[in-house]
């Protein structure tokens, strides 16, 4: 199981970022292997906003809503628990709070977060598995 931060599904539809093709592909592997993804609802306003920024209210709606359709992505709300626990990873582990989040789903359901950010990638190093994008796609594909 996975948790995939804002960050990847962003690079997967944006062609002209680093690593767009590895994220794109990876996305389209756990989808066509219908591998769980767990993520916190959060990522649909960060979807849409960052689409939004980079292109344009229209496509930032249709990508929000193929995201909410996808079998495989489960959505996890933001409660008192999990805010608590976002929180104390925050402050431990010198988090903005969105990427707390994403954190705090992943311990919360024992699963791999993907992500671009370097926070996540160094911050939680013995913490939660964090994977890169390319690193995520080149273990899934062996």
């Amino acid at each position: 199981m996975y948790t995939i931060d804002t960050s990847v599904f962003i690079n997967a539809v944006e062609p002209h970022e680093q690593d767009h093709a590895a994220s794109r592909q990876l996305l389209g592997l756990l989808r066509a292997r219908q591998i769980s993804v767990i993520v916190p609802t959060l990522v649909t306003v960060e979807v849409a906003g960052a689409v939004s920024r980079l292109r344009d209210n229209a496509r930032a709606q249709r990508l929000t809503e193929i995201l909410l359709r996808l079998r495989m992505v489960s959505f996890v709300s933001l409660d008192d628990p999990l805010a608590r626990q976002a929180a104390a990873l925050a402050a431990a582990h010198r988090l903005r709070g969105a990427d707390a989040v994403y954190a705090a789903v992943s311990q919360q359901f024992a699963t791999t977060l993907v992500s671009r950010d370097r926070e996540h990638l160094t911050r939680l190093s013995g913490i939660i598995p964090v994977l890169h994008p390319v690193v995520a796609l080149a273990a899934l594909a062996s």
